[in-house]
């Protein structure tokens, strides 16, 4: 709920628990207002000295184990009577609640100093990874790829350090009175051959790179195509002018606060969690994005007795929902991070864990690694006994050592999973990030009891 959530511009005081406006607020307000600084200034601080006095009224109406940061969603909202929640939001509600006619809802004024301490209505989203960072770290990281850029680092070492090519092959010798030169050309041919490996190498880890970049950033593409085609309409929203008079809006999703008066229709997806102050009878709402029921689940205005959850309180109406059937008026006491949408949002926030996929691979770099370590040892071991040259030596063992790790598995494993990438595209659906598909391939069992909301919200079977 909103009163639990600090606001973003204004910060608190551990002591006195007052807010303190900064200038670049006031500024900002003063701007919006269209009012002299000194009248704006004034009005601006009596205004969010009143947000204040809402905050400290709310956290008593607050369970007493709730706190700022609090994940779980608890709010006392659906026990309380419209007329005390009008006093609490300082805002207004009509009589019979339909709030159709006469001035309702926030003032203007009141409504964006609000709006500058609560944020706009709308859930953080995840931070975006940089796409150039992105390909980089497919390219250069990763323990696979540390491994085979090594390879690719010692060759180029070994050819750059040991490739001494002897001075007989330069000297001319006198065959019959005539001079030749010692197999020269196929000398070049074989010191050419030898730089083919490693950069032969290098264009294979980056081109695998580069293919599963591109794979995974044309599906957030259209990923983030389809969220814009399910952009939110406007809502119907009334306020008051700052003479009382009734404004009748159509309201931005992200505009509302807490305390705005809003009317929904059937059809119309839910922008913020609400509680109503007036409904039709049989008013239904489709929770299975929350709940994962697919039954539709009624409504009333009616107030809730305190032991009532408020994910039970048929009396609220939740963010990211839908009305399936009636009209409601309702007043907005969450937005954003604090709706209950938003509050399974921060919770599902969590850090990266590896794919399968990730994890196998991982571990057979690991074993490559020591068989490589094992018989790198044995052949330096071998050309010991020998008695070979230092250069003769190294070369010989690092050969041995770096001959050991597949090169080929990098790029096999790739193209093969974008091949199944396609395979999902074409039963539409969206592969974000390819390991998920090998993730999705080591399911055996697979158990749920919402069949409903899995399928398509129909309880049939075929």
């Amino acid at each position: 709920p909103f009163w639990l959530q600090g606001p973003p511009h204004i910060s608190a005081s551990d002591t006195l628990g007052s807010w303190t406006l900064s200038r670049s607020v006031v500024g900002t307000f003063t701007a919006m207002a269209g009012l002299p600084r000194a009248t704006s200034m004034s009005t601006t601080s009596a205004v969010i000295h009143e947000a204040e006095q809402i905050r400290q009224r709310y956290r008593k109406l607050a369970p007493q184990d709730a706190l700022e940061e609090e994940k779980d969603y608890k709010t006392l909202v659906h026990t309380i009577e419209p007329t005390r929640l009008a006093a609490i939001f300082k805002t207004k509600f009509s009589a019979d609640g339909m709030c159709k006619v006469g001035p309702a809802g926030l003032k203007e004024e009141q409504a964006r100093a609000y709006f500058e301490v609560y944020g706009p209505n709308q859930i953080t989203p995840c931070e975006k990874e940089n796409k150039w960072k992105k390909l980089a770290r497919m390219t250069f990281c990763g323990i696979f790829n540390l491994l085979l850029w090594a390879c690719v680092a010692a060759m180029g070492g070994l050819l750059l350090f040991f490739s001494n090519p002897t001075s007989e092959a330069n000297t001319e010798h006198k065959v019959g009175g005539e001079s030749v030169n010692n197999s020269l050309v196929d000398l070049e041919e074989a010191e050419s051959d030898d730089y083919v490996t490693p950069i032969l190498l290098s264009v294979i880890i980056v081109a695998t790179a580069m293919l599963q970049w591109y794979t995974e950033m044309l599906a957030e593409d259209a990923m983030e195509a389809m969220q814009k085609m399910q952009g939110d309409k406007p809502v119907r929203t009334v306020r008051m002018g700052a003479d009382g008079t009734r404004l009748d809006q159509e309201k931005d999703v992200v505009n509302l606060v807490p305390g705005d008066v809003i009317f929904l229709e059937a059809g119309d997806r839910i922008p913020a969690d609400v509680r109503i102050l007036y409904c039709t009878d049989g008013m239904e709402v489709d929770n299975s994005a929350l709940t994962g029921e697919s039954m539709p689940e009624p409504r009333n205005p009616n107030t809730e007795k305190p032991s009532q959850p408020p994910t039970e309180a048929r009396n609220l109406a939740f963010f990211g929902t839908c009305v399936l059937k009636g009209n409601a008026t309702c007043v907005v006491h969450a937005t954003g991070d604090t709706t209950f949408l938003g509050k399974i949002a921060q919770s599902i926030k969590t850090s990266y864990v590896k794919s399968t996929l990730e994890i196998q691979i991982e571990h057979f770099v690991h074993f490559i690694a020591i068989i490589a370590v094992f018989v790198g040892f044995i052949s330096l071991c071998v050309k010991i006994v020998q008695q070979a040259e230092p250069a003769d030596m190294i070369q010989y063992t690092a050969c041995a050592l770096f001959s050991q790790v597949p090169e080929g598995l990098l790029p096999t494993v790739t193209i093969s999973l974008m091949f199944a990438s396609a395979e999902m595209v074409k039963r539409k659906v969206l592969v974000r990030k390819i390991d998920a598909v090998e993730t999705l391939g080591c399911v055996t069992v697979f158990c749920s009891d919402k069949t409903g909301t899995l399928t398509k919200g129909e309880m049939t079977v075929q």
